[in-house]
């Protein structure tokens, strides 16, 4: 059972008990120190290379931070291990709300592609689920990676829950090379809304009835504060 009790963020560090691997997975020049980084030192706001993505989108051009769960575990709808959004953010369009579900990363892959994932029937049950979601054909999906599946499909099952009517799935990367981000496009253009370059969003897609977008926002690597960073 997913818990919908919540406490507050205080210093980057509280992230460190919802990890996966805890301490492992906390490590300078890793994507989960960095992406807990980056928006503690926003404060409760958007971190500029963020906002500065979002303002290619004019729904959320004037997006507002409502609230944000670092670690966030979405149900998929089918037999098997939720999904865990490194921060799934709950923002303010104007009179609406939208869900946007942040993937970080440093050199990180996206994990295994679709055709070496998908060894079992239960695995090839979602998968179907999920292509189905995102409007993706299955014999498309065999290079894909299979993680844009599972964080995009859950940026629209958290809109569903919220009743809201746009997402955005958004690849918030800390390298400076933009690694990885040619797998990320060739998601992207499978979806039909192709992303040709970092720090734009996506054309819209409707998925299961919300309007659907994928971005990529690229940032720098920040030192750790040696003091706690108020909420």
């Amino acid at each position: 059972m997913i818990r919908r009790l919540h406490v507050p963020v205080t210093k980057p560090e509280d992230v460190i008990p919802h990890l996966a691997k805890q301490e492992f997975h906390w490590r300078a020049g890793y994507s989960a120190q960095e992406l807990a980084v980056a928006w503690a030192d926003a404060g409760n706001s958007f971190p500029a290379s963020v906002r500065n993505v979002l303002k290619t989108a004019p729904e959320y051009a004037h997006a507002e931070l409502v609230d944000a769960f670092f670690e966030r575990e979405v149900e998929l709808g089918t037999p098997g291990r939720n999904s865990q959004t490194d921060l799934m953010v709950v923002a303010g369009l104007g009179k609406e709300l939208g869900i946007i579900a942040i993937e970080g990363k440093v050199e990180e892959s996206f994990a295994d592609p679709v055709s070496e994932w998908n060894t079992s029937p239960g695995k090839h049950a979602r998968l179907e689920r999920l292509c189905d979601t995102v409007g993706v054909r299955l014999e498309d999906a065999s290079d894909l990676r299979y993680q844009l599946f599972h964080r995009t499909t859950s940026a629209v099952y958290e809109a569903h829950r919220y009743r809201c009517h746009h997402a955005l799935m958004l690849v918030h990367s800390f390298s400076s090379t933009h690694r990885w981000f040619e797998d990320f496009a060739a998601f992207a253009r499978a979806m039909g809304i192709p992303v040709d370059q970092p720090d734009k969003c996506s054309p819209a897609k409707v998925c299961e009835g919300v309007s659907l977008r994928l971005a990529w926002a690229s940032d720098n690597v920040r030192p750790l504060p040696t003091v706690g960073v108020a909420g």
